[in-house]
């Protein structure tokens, strides 16, 4: 490793984004302090304004800045708030002889929205004014800067003709570019994309700002939200070829695997299958303090999160109407498919994108449609929490029956991937996530879907008196739809264990519903339970009973489901139906016999029992089908016993 490469391994980086209204001399800024022209459009140059994000960097003695150059007329703020996307710091432009100007405001409140907390004030063009202008000017931004992220920000005197200020300017992004909180280059990887374009004899390249992680030459990777899987053929990081790049830099990646055209700006490349595109996600936001009025709930607005800007309704959760300056929670239900994780920054403008409404951050990236009850307001409270043990189990406790994976986790509940598998790990060993059936689930969705399932019950038992039930079928059905395949029977098992449900034969009920009988028909299932209970192992099959002989077909069939859904009975085969408590006896018997994992045939239970073999053949079928005995040839074993 030569000298050259070791610097570049020690240094820090980091992403400055400039900020400031029109012709403030933030471009020019960018080209004395790095010799690099931001301004890339030819009409950028003729017209004197920045119209697209530019870039550059700086080296600095302890780190090398990546620099995104933004533009600062209103009708650029999205622009604007792409190329803040991602920037660790901030230099805000305010030139000497116009002074604060309405953009230089709006774009202190975008940069307060994004949470960009560190920076400088750069008061361009000293060359032109007095020293006390300077001084002026500089009190202006402290005034203006009083409840944003910019106060307390150091202001500085830069002439961009005469360098003045320039080293004094470098010397403070390198303070504040070491006071800059570490930030784990493992795990997952982000990066939004600002620019995609083809170059010849390589194909698709993008550029961007590194959200996340790192990423190497050779990975795969998934482009967000189509959810193409595409592969890094080669990279640069601040114009230099690079085998890796990582969070804090500014990367350019030629992909292979995906056409120009499958790409837009305002995509994303991560880790794949970390990430999921919503239509619906909930955060907190901020009203600006400048707005005449506040946000109206169900007001069509542009959303700016990461570098795509997509329009949404924004539904005020806590009342008709969010306050200027007041803050609350909201769902942004977008017109398409919108990218984001838990802590992300957003900035919500009018739709026609001529007024900043305010900004937030996401607190449910992927949600349903809501209607902000006290229960939905009190769960994404939890995903607010400081607490990130208290965030990971809000997540977990609404995520039911689709568990995330550890990376999923992380950026739902805005954690490392390491902090994420742990907590899984301490929820399965804490009973908080249990196998049903073949999949895993929160005890919480568990609990909740049973109550919702007694309720649907009840429901069906209130409309349909007379009948025994919901078919076990249908009800099985029923629980998958609000769960998973594969996991209706056995949540019903698992209800029917804590008995809060009684199956009865093909139906199942909750467990206090009894169907309401008229006296003729409950003296008729008595009639028939008394004679099955007389015939004690022997009963005879259905047709053949003296309580069905004189019964109507229709009354015949009515009566056998009553059958089947009496406990004192068990249907044993299609037209036999035999008394409970003789069942009862036949398994103890049976037990006897099989004890100690012995073998035992037919013929032993038949004189056990003092009964025929055509009576004891279909009882023996029945244990089988239930899973009592296990045929071995001729021969019977007690189930579970081994061979």
């Amino acid at each position: 490793m030569d000298a050259a490469e070791l610097n570049r391994v020690v240094k820090r980086f980091a992403i400055l984004g400039t900020a400031g209204h029109i012709d403030h001399g933030k471009s020019s800024l960018v080209r004395a302090l790095t010799g690099i022209d931001p301004d890339r459009l030819p009409e950028e140059k003729a017209r004197g304004m920045t119209i697209e994000l530019g870039f550059a960097h700086l080296e600095l003695p302890n780190a090398r800045l990546g620099i995104v150059d933004v533009p600062g007329h209103e009708r650029f703020v999205r622009t604007m708030v792409a190329g803040a996307t991602g920037v660790d710091l901030a230099a805000l432009v305010v030139a000497a002889d116009d002074g604060v100007m309405p953009q230089t405001l709006e774009h202190m409140e975008i940069l307060s929205f994004l949470g960009v907390e560190r920076g400088v004030v750069v008061v361009s063009k000293c060359d032109v004014v007095t020293v006390d202008r300077v001084g002026e000017v500089a009190r202006q931004v402290v005034e203006a800067a009083r409840g944003t992220a910019i106060e307390g920000w150091r202001a500085i005197g830069v002439s961009n003709v005469r360098s003045d200020g320039l080293a004094e300017l470098r010397s403070e992004l390198a303070r504040l570019v070491s006071g800059l909180p570490s930030r784990d280059s493992d795990g997952l990887f982000r990066m939004a994309i600002d620019r995609v374009f083809a170059v010849k004899g390589r194909g698709t390249v993008v550029t961007g700002s590194v959200l996340q992680g790192r990423a190497e030459a050779g990975q795969t990777l998934e482009l967000l939200p189509s959810g193409i899987a595409c592969k890094v053929r080669e990279m640069q990081t601040h114009g230099e070829s690079a085998t890796v790049t990582a969070v804090g830099q500014r990367a350019a990646m030629n992909l292979t695997g995906v056409d120009r055209e499958k790409i837009e700006r305002g995509d994303e490349l991560a880790t794949p299958g970390a990430l999921v595109a919503s239509r619906y996600v909930d955060g907190r936001i901020r009203v600006s303090v400048r707005r005449e009025r506040g946000l109206v709930s169900h007001r069509r607005v542009r959303v700016s999160m990461g570098t795509r800007e997509e329009f949404a309704v924004a539904v005020c959760l806590e009342g008709e109407q969010i306050a200027a300056g007041l803050t609350g929670l909201v769902q942004l239900r977008f017109d398409g498919p919108m990218v984001a994780a838990h802590g992300q920054r957003f900035i919500v403008r009018d739709g026609n994108g001529e007024a900043t409404i305010g900004g937030g951050a996401v607190l449910r990236p992927v949600s349903r449609r809501l209607k902000g009850s006290v229960e939905e307001t009190s769960a994404l409270a939890r995903l607010e929490s400081a607490d990130a043990a208290e965030r990971m189990e809000g997540v977990l406790a609404a995520s039911g029956f689709q568990i995330p994976t550890a990376e999923r986790l992380a950026v739902l509940a805005g954690v490392s991937v390491a902090i994420a598998a742990r907590a899984l790990v301490e929820a399965r060993l804490g009973g908080a996530l249990v196998k049903i059936g073949t999949i895993e689930a929160h005890r919480a969705g568990i609990d909740g879907l049973e109550e919702r399932a007694l309720a649907h019950l009840r429901r069906h038992h209130a409309r349909n008196r007379q009948e025994p039930g919901v078919l076990v079928d249908r009800f099985v059905g029923w629980l998958e739809g609000r769960s998973a395949a594969g996991c209706g029977r056995a949540l019903l098992a698992r209800m029917r264990e804590a008995g809060r449900v009684i199956v009865r034969g093909p139906y199942v009920s909750s467990r206090e519903f009894r169907p309401a009988l008229s006296a003729d028909d409950a003296a008729l299932v008595e009639r028939l339970v008394a004679e099955i209970a007389a015939a004690g192992l022997d009963p005879p099959e259905w047709g053949k009973l003296k309580v069905v002989a004189d019964l109507s077909r229709p009354r015949s069939a009515m009566l056998k489901e009553l059958a089947r859904t009496e406990a004192r009975l068990v249907q044993v085969g299609p037209e036999l139906i035999a008394d409970a408590a003789a069942i009862a006896r036949l398994k103890e018997a049976v037990g006897e016999l099989g004890r100690g994992g012995r073998r035992f045939k037919l013929a032993e239970v038949r004189d056990a029992l003092k009964l025929s073999r055509r009576a004891v053949l279909p009882m023996l079928e029945y244990l089988d089908r239930t899973g009592v005995t296990r045929r071995i040839g001729d021969e019977r074993v007690l189930a579970g016993t081994t061979t």
